[in-house]
C-alpha cells in the first residue's frame, strides 16, 4: 500500500514538474500570438486613427491667425471664431474585386515513361523470361 502511495506520488510530482511549464509556455505563446492592435469599443471610432492628422492641420490653420492677433491683440476661447473642429471620418471603401488572369499551364510530356524506363523495363522484362525458361527447363 504505500509502495502504490509513493509512485502515486512521484508520478503527481513527475507530471507537475513536466507539464505545468509547458502548459504555461502554451499560454504564454497564445497571448503573444494575439494581435497587438487596440479593440474594444475605443477602437470602433473612425476617429482615433486620424487624430494626430486633423490636429496638425487645425495647428497650420490657426499658425496664421495667430501671426495676425500678434499685433496686441489675443483671442480668449470665449472670443473664438465660431469653427468648431470635427474629426475627420474617414469611409471605408472596399477594393474593386479583380478580374479573374488566365493562367498558362505548361504541358506536362506524356512519354517520361518511355523516355527514361522504357530500355529498364525492357531488360529487366527479358530477364525474367530467361529466368522462367530455366526454371521450366529444369523441372
Amino acid at each position: 500500500m504505500e509502495m502504490l502511495v509513493l509512485m502515486f506520488v512521484c508520478g503527481l510530482a513527475v507530471a507537475t514538474l513536466v507539464f505545468w511549464p509547458l502548459l504555461n509556455r502554451a499560454n504564454r505563446k497564445a497571448a503573444e500570438s494575439q494581435p497587438t492592435a487596440p479593440h474594444g469599443r475605443h477602437a470602433l471610432g473612425a476617429a482615433s486613427a486620424p487624430a494626430a492628422e486633423s490636429e496638425d492641420a487645425t495647428s497650420k490653420d490657426i499658425a496664421p491667425k495667430d501671426a495676425e492677433t500678434a499685433g496686441g491683440e489675443e483671442k480668449t476661447d470665449s472670443e473664438g471664431d465660431g469653427e468648431a473642429t470635427q474629426p475627420v471620418k474617414i469611409k471605408a471603401v472596399a477594393p474593386a474585386p479583380r478580374e479573374p488572369v488566365p493562367m498558362e499551364m505548361p504541358e506536362l510530356p506524356t512519354d517520361i515513361f518511355d523516355t527514361r524506363f522504357r530500355a529498364k523495363f525492357n531488360r529487366s522484362k527479358r530477364r525474367l523470361e530467361r529466368i522462367r525458361a530455366e526454371i521450366e527447363k529444369a523441372s
